[in-house]
């Protein structure tokens, strides 16, 4: 199973980084999971969220965000409009369920209508 993330939205911030000072360099992101198999595609519900500096190469957690940057978090996350959840099914998938119905049905005269198949 291929997993993809599917970005909602990415944020520069004006914010100072915690570890390095800098400004303009946090880079916020939101992200929500797609799963691929060859018969379906999942999408989930959850959001993953995360912060990194692109100045020092740090991944900023919640434990140390200012209540600044706090406050942006919470405005770009206002702003976010997830995809629905849900399973979507592929072209493999129909073409199987093509393929056991029709074979049922063959069967099904077979056993059942011998004098269908008699010319």
């Amino acid at each position: 199973m291929k997993t993809e993330y599917i970005v909602l939205k990415e944020a520069v911030l004006n914010n100072n980084c915690p570890e390095c000072y800098s400004t303009e360099s946090l880079l916020l992101s939101f992200k929500q999971k797609r799963l691929f198999s060859k018969l379906f595609i999942t999408t989930k519900g959850e959001i993953i969220e995360h912060m990194d500096c692109d100045k020092c190469k740090t991944t900023i957690f919640p434990g140390r965000w200012t209540d600044d940057i706090e406050r942006v978090y919470n405005y770009h996350k206002k702003t976010i409009q997830p995809k629905p959840s849900g399973i979507r099914f592929t072209g493999l998938f129909y073409v199987l369920i093509l393929l056991a119905v029709l074979l049922s049905a063959a069967l099904y005269i077979f056993l059942y209508h011998p004098e269908i198949l008699e010319l």
